[in-house]
């Protein structure tokens, strides 16, 4: 009876290592099918003007002829596979020292012909301007499209661009930054009353065309706790003209205006000019371009947040000193390029 048991155990246990040895080799063999498949060399996306694209699973070329796609990809740490670009910065070359040697592909509209000998992996433009995508599309150019003119177009723009850079890391932790400080803003100006806060107007780059409610420039005002005295302002233009004296009619507490080269009027001109000056925001000296020269804070993508906390400062200092904005913007650098900026050369 003892030998019998035996011979039991041993036909269990020579069982249990057959068992043992044919799974390990099927998982062997499931390990070893799974290194040799290929990987695939395309993914499909949809793009913000609805468009389904195919692009390469690992781009290593972009070509972009639209400014905000640039601060976008710049932010992403793509700069340096930008192989055609509109134009090229003093930020940019910095960030990406590349780009003093990379040429045109087109300034706002895409040159089909040069895009062509450039053939970067992707090209990058604004979603409204389909007839431009499917051009490029056509060249066999996988072209995506983007909207970035509310914070939540900015978001969905940066997390689609950050899929097809493969910078989806890179893309979470910028919009974190973006959220983070965006919610900070508003809560600190939250409990303010509504005759108590600031009004303003944001001034492009003619006297008279401000800043409608539906502008990325109204949201970064009113995140910062202001009032944008031009946001009920109906009109298909990006920059509507108001006029003058409906600037003096509303005589807000500040003037936030566009540095833009070759615009029609400075400040300082304004600061002589008699009708201005007897405006509230010039005869207490709230006037002043938005920053930054180098880098655009009031421009699409996520910068952006870097111009709501500068007009936190501006018109609620005891809430937001200059102090903890400048660490702000100096966190904003780290995150995005590793670095930080001297600030006159940055230019706030």
């Amino acid at each position: 009876m003892k030998f019998k048991g035996m011979h039991k155990i041993s036909v269990l246990l020579i069982i249990l290592l057959m068992a043992t040895l044919f799974t390990g080799c099927s998982s062997n063999k499931a390990e070893q099918a799974s290194q040799t498949a290929p990987k695939p060399t395309t993914v499909t996306v949809t793009d913000m003007a609805g468009r389904d694209v195919v692009v390469p699973a690992e781009v290593k070329s972009v070509a972009l002829v639209w400014g905000p796609s640039t601060s976008f990809v710049l932010a992403l740490g793509k700069g340096d596979i930008i192989t055609g670009i509109n134009y090229k910065s003093d930020f940019a070359v910095k960030v990406a020292p590349n780009l003093a040697n990379v040429g045109s592909v087109g300034k706002g509209q895409a040159d089909l012909e040069a895009l062509a000998k450039v053939k970067p992996d992707v090209f990058i433009h604004k979603a409204t301007d389909t007839k431009s995508l499917d051009a490029v599309q056509a060249l066999g150019i996988p072209a995506i499209g983007i909207v970035a003119e509310t914070p939540e177009d900015l978001v969905k723009a940066t997390e689609l661009l950050g899929k097809v850079l493969g910078a989806e890391q890179k893309a979470t932790e910028l919009i974190a930054f973006y959220n983070e400080k965006n919610d900070f803003a508003k809560n600190l100006t939250k409990d303010i009353p509504a005759d108590q806060r600031k009004t303003v107007i944001v001034m492009g780059s003619e006297l008279g065309k401000v800043a409608h409610g539906e502008m990325l420039q109204s949201f970064l005002v009113e995140t910062a706790g202001g009032i944008n005295m031009a946001k009920d302002i109906q009109s298909k233009e990006i920059w509507p003209t108001v006029g003058t004296e409906q600037i003096f009619a509303w005589d807000p507490d500040f003037i936030f205006c566009e540095d833009y080269t070759g615009a029609a009027y400075t400040i300082d001109e304004l600061k002589k000019d008699s009708s201005f000056a007897n405006l509230k925001a010039i005869k207490n000296n709230k006037i002043a371009y938005i920053p930054a020269h180098q880098d655009l804070w009031d421009f699409p993508g996520v910068q952006s947040s870097l111009g709501t906390l500068w007009m936190l400062n501006q018109m609620y200092p005891e809430k937001y000193s200059e102090a903890d904005f400048i660490k702000d913007v100096n966190a904003f650098y780290t995150l995005a390029y590793g670095t930080t900026f001297d600030r006159e050369w940055l230019g706030y």
